[in-house]
């Protein structure tokens, strides 16, 4: 037996395969609405407390949730020097048709139209002042700005035992 042998019928049958794999991609369309995005991003917060945020439009994967009839946007939260700075992708729909809601910690954004339904909750990296907040709505892209809240730190004499 043949070097040439050995090889055909150790690594002969890739070629078949990857064909039929190429079939089965170029059959694939890849823009209708039934493609579905997943993902996921993990931080602890300065409270010790680990968080962890989901993205995408294929439901919840970490609990016991089934896939959501609600798409979920895409989204950013970064933290910066006084504000807490929060980015949402948003297409399709008018600025009437969002709707925020927003607590010290955390920003919730709904969308419910006839042709679209968007659903985010997002926790904050810190306390946030409510009333400060100021939102701009341009191309598809919602973007949400709030000033943090600087508690004083308070000093407290420790008695040592």
């Amino acid at each position: 037996m043949s070097t040439d042998d050995i090889w055909n019928d150790l690594f002969g049958g890739f070629d078949s395969l990857n064909r039929r794999i190429e079939d089965m991609f170029s059959q694939m369309d890849m823009s209708g609405p039934e493609v579905k995005t997943y993902g996921y991003t993990m931080w602890q917060g300065p409270d010790g407390v680990r968080h962890v945020k989901e993205y995408g439009n294929s439901g919840s994967r970490l609990g016991a949730l089934g896939p959501s009839e609600r798409a979920e946007p895409f989204t950013d939260v970064s933290e910066e020097d006084e504000v807490v700075r929060a980015v949402a992708e948003i297409p399709g729909v008018e600025k009437g048709d969002i709707g925020l809601t927003c607590t010290k910690n955390v920003l919730s954004i709904k969308v419910h139209t006839p042709g679209r339904e968007f659903e985010k909750d997002l926790a904050l990296p810190c306390d946030v002042d409510v009333d400060s907040a100021k939102a701009e709505y341009n191309n598809g892209l919602l973007e949400v700005t709030l000033d943090k809240i600087s508690a004083p730190c308070e000093g407290k004499t420790i008695t040592i035992a």
